[in-house]
């Protein structure tokens, strides 16, 4: 199981969430599993059934109002109640209100890091979530080439040699972007999308045998490379197979499941004299009209279909 640490967290993230450590700062170590906030109002109040204890505990002006209105006893019980859980991660108080001597005890005493934030409560907490979603987000390794054809994320697949990185230097020529060469870290986000980013010792290089390691950013500038993509369209490249069967018209639809989440994949025989940019660039084209609606084959068949049926009728 994935998991951050609140240490982690405070390191990387106290600048642009604006995040003071105010107790609790021996339990840093604690881990966080899940990209889920709770605000423990309802709990406050003495419902505690089906708490989310291993989430993060955002509290806000609501709940720090009514905090202030239990006397202070009632406010270490409860406060005992909520944090003194094995899977308590940590607490944090927005929009610049200040943690009250209960709390600084309670989170004193059982080690659970209690922060505050000037953020207001939405506003902190939806990038909260998402820098959470992206740290915790399933992931999965997978060798092929990332590029950006057109403004659509473009894995490219295939046996080693087969010319996957010759190909996304000539995209990267013709004025794409290159994402990652060799190893694609793909990670599953909110909404079931796929991300994918180049691991950083690689990042932004390219092997071309016979030429070896390129720099893409020093040779092709910046805007030749992305940190991160969508990935949208799988094109699988496979050597050309004289008594294979290759889809000619695009009727049917194939995808491919990367962390349970299908994909649209086409494959691309290569043989002489194929130009395989183009061929990416063409199949990239075509899938951001099929994202829109427009399925070329499709149309085909039906005005084929109606003309065989005008004519059969006359």
């Amino acid at each position: 199981m994935a998991f951050l640490d609140v240490g982690t967290l405070l390191k990387e993230k106290s600048k642009e969430l604006k995040l003071a450590l105010i107790a609790g700062g021996d339990g840093l170590d604690r881990k966080i599993t899940v990209p889920d906030i709770n605000r423990p109002g309802l709990a406050f109040t003495g419902y505690f059934e089906h708490f989310p204890y291993e989430r993060t505990q955002v509290i806000g002006i609501g709940e720090h109002t009514y905090l202030n209105t239990l006397d202070h006893s009632k406010q270490v019980e409860l406060l005992n109640k909520l944090f003194s859980h094995p899977n308590a991660t940590c607490c944090i108080v927005t929009k610049g209100l200040k943690s009250n001597a209960a709390m600084i005890e309670v989170f004193s005493a059982l080690k659970v890091p209690l922060m505050e934030t000037p953020l207001n409560s939405s506003s902190f907490i939806g990038d909260l979530i998402y820098y959470l979603d992206g740290k915790l987000a399933p992931s999965v390794k997978m060798h092929g080439v990332l590029t950006n054809v057109y403004g659509l994320g473009v894995l490219i697949t295939g046996k080693s040699g087969i010319g996957k990185s010759e190909c996304a230097l000539e995209l990267v020529k013709r004025g794409h972007m290159l994402i990652a060469d060799d190893i694609v870290n793909i990670k599953k986000r909110s909404g079931r999308v796929l991300i994918g980013s180049g691991i950083e010792i690689t990042k932004h290089l390219i092997e071309v045998r016979g030429v070896g390691i390129i720099d893409v950013n020093n040779l092709f500038g910046v805007g030749s490379i992305l940190d991160e993509s969508y990935i949208e369209l799988v094109i699988k490249l496979e050597e050309w197979e004289s008594v294979k069967k290759y889809e000619r018209l695009g009727m049917e639809e194939y995808h491919t499941e990367i962390l349970d989440v299908k994909v649209p994949e086409i494959t691309i025989p290569v043989g002489p004299g194929r130009n395989l940019a183009v061929l990416v660039e063409t199949a990239s084209l075509n899938q951001r009209r099929k994202n829109k609606g427009y399925f070329t084959a499709k149309e085909l068949s039906d005005r084929l279909g109606k003309e065989i049926s005008e004519k059969t009728e006359n």
